[in-house]
């Protein structure tokens, strides 16, 4: 019977929260073969270091799954970027199975900045200040601007160094990302699967592709497999926290309070697309340029369609930087254009507050 590891390195913002959730799902192939290992652990193995004895829990867990069955899980999106952890844990369990197989998937680039910002960035008070810093450095008003475009402006002006995670890992170039994981585990016999997720134009499912990349050619999915799994913050509330930073007033930070953001609102967006939207497609397409070339390399390395990956336009650095500062005179010229936005915003939230209130009087 071959004994096998799979490891699921993510990561976040490419389909994790799917994937650990078919692998807890009862029933699924994978059922009870999850490795569960508290994430101080993931920290402390992240190290050059010699790691000279492995947790007990790791060992324990691994050969208690390995004795009931063929397979054991290891799933934890933070791997992509703790690097060496996974290096350590691959060591570790090697001896226990005849093969590993590590899987991780990707997205073009202005997807995965607009998500993670959309979810973790705006809340975060530190990366805010960072990124107002920059936009002042370059001669530009921040306030001229929304969150997510200041973003994605700072990006720009740094090198994408500032569309860090939050643990302050730049790993925005899969080409790189997956060579550097295929280097680090060269000693250990390892098979790299990386795919990409779905989009508009590859609509596919995305684990019965993470089944065939572990060795399954096929697997029983409930018809509800594929649905969304992390649900899409208001993004009206998500400026709002933004703006609140700027005044210096509380809010959840990143990971805090996910319930909050979560809660459904009922009624329609009131705020009318923000006028200058185009600068933020200009800026997600030259994103996209910006990686064409290593996404291309990743693509072919992968056996994966380079098309997923093709930038809606090119767009240069000397184009976006114009852009940017076209957008920033016309807004200097009109300053009511900004506060037409936030108004617009402030009318949406009461309206929320007033709805939320006569649901909890019901």
């Amino acid at each position: 019977m071959t004994k096998s590891l799979i490891v699921h390195v993510g990561p976040g913002k490419c389909g994790s929260t799917s994937i650990q959730t078919e692998l807890a799902r009862r029933g699924s192939l994978f059922d009870g073969c999850s490795i569960e290992l508290p994430r101080p652990v993931i920290r402390q193995f992240d190290t050059d270091e010699s790691m000279p004895d492995a947790p007990p829990q790791l060992l324990d867990s691994a050969s208690a799954l390995l004795a009931k069955g063929e397979v054991a899980v290891l799933s934890y999106e933070v791997l992509f970027q703790r690097r060496r952890a996974l290096r350590n844990f691959v060591r570790f369990l090697r001896p226990l199975v005849d093969e590993v197989t590590v899987v991780g998937y990707s997205r073009r680039q202005s997807g995965f900045i607009q998500s993670a910002y959309s979810q973790w960035m705006f809340r975060s008070p530190a990366r805010s200040a960072e990124v107002r810093g920059i936009l002042q450095a370059a001669g530009l008003e921040p306030a001229h601007f929304t969150g997510l475009e200041a973003y994605f402006i700072a990006a720009m002006k740094t090198d994408m160094v500032s569309a860090r995670q939050l643990a302050d890992n730049v790993i925005l170039d899969w080409h790189a990302g997956y060579q550097d994981i295929a280097r680090l585990l060269a000693p250990f016999d390892v098979k790299i699967s990386a795919g990409f997720i779905p989009r508009e134009g590859y609509e596919f499912s995305l684990l019965a592709d993470f089944y065939r990349r572990c060795g399954y050619a096929s697997a029983p999915l409930p018809a509800s497999a594929d649905r969304v799994i992390n649900t899409q913050y208001d993004a009206d509330l998500i400026e709002a926290v933004h703006l609140a930073i700027r005044l210096g007033l509380p809010v959840p930070g990143p990971h805090e309070h996910n319930a909050f953001f979560e809660r459904g609102v009922d009624i329609p967006a009131l705020s009318p697309p923000p006028e200058g939207d185009e600068l933020l497609n200009v800026l997600r397409d030259f994103a996209d340029t910006h990686y064409w070339e290593a996404n291309r390399a990743f693509c072919r390395e992968h056996g994966l369609s380079e098309d997923y990956f093709e930038p809606r336009r090119i767009v240069s650095l000397e184009h976006a930087e114009d852009a940017v500062a076209r957008e920033a005179a016309r807004r200097r010229a009109d300053p009511d254009l900004v506060s037409r936005r936030n108004a617009a915003i402030a009318a949406r939230l009461a309206s929320i507050m007033f709805e939320r209130y006569l649901n909890d009087k019901v």
